[in-house]
């Protein structure tokens, strides 16, 4: 009887630990940090629908966010400059997406009816 009143919490737990959505989870390791910079930059450099003024902003924003990886990584991160970089991160990951799909750019497929 003992082992069920232990058992139960702890599935409780874990229950809740598996349902936690992923977007929740914290940005607390630099290394993955630096992969989601660098796989910016390659979302960036394959982009389709983005004007070349709207790509070197882009390019341009995510060289800061190396540079400033690099100046935070001399130290040692702390806590708000790892959230910084995140938020940094979702910024232009989220401008990448709405310049993307904005149908202003490059000849595609998907506007090509922009340009008769």
């Amino acid at each position: 009887m003992k082992k069920l009143f232990l058992a139960a919490p702890l599935a409780l737990a874990a229950g809740a630990l598996l349902t936690t959505p992923a977007s929740a989870a914290t940005w607390n390791n630099p290394g993955q940090i630096r992969a989601e910079i660098n796989q910016l930059d390659r979302q960036v450099d394959h982009a389709r629908g983005l004007s070349r003024s709207e790509e070197k902003r882009l390019e341009k924003q995510v060289d800061q966010l190396q540079k400033l990886y690099k100046t935070y990584a001399r130290n040692g991160f702390t806590r708000g400059e790892l959230n910084i970089l995140s938020t940094r991160i979702d910024s232009v990951r989220n401008q990448l997406f709405r310049l993307s799909h904005n149908g202003n750019g490059r000849y595609d497929n998907k506007n090509w009816r922009n340009y008769r």
